[in-house]
């Protein structure tokens, strides 16, 4: 399996499109991108050619509430 350090991370954010840069988090990477429909098969296309496994993969779309805490920083209880 191949290693995936700071440098591949951040090729990988690239070449998926990624709006923010890569950030560990739950045992694994979280990285956000725009178009998801887009970015998947790049995402999986760098990992490969890293010899990198991917035991799993999520896709998860912002609610209303996630939107407003971006824009805001701060939740709608808060408001």
């Amino acid at each position: 399996e191949g290693a995936l350090d700071a440098g591949a991370l951040d090729a990988i954010a690239r070449a998926s499109g990624a709006t923010h840069p890569p950030r560990a988090g739950d045992g694994g990477w979280e990285l956000h991108v725009s178009a998801p429909h887009q970015a998947i098969p790049l995402l999986l296309e760098e990992l490969r050619s890293r010899d990198a496994k991917v035991s799993e993969l999520r896709t998860h779309s912002p609610t209303l509430e996630d939107v407003f805490v971006t824009l805001t920083g701060r939740a709608l209880r808060d408001a």
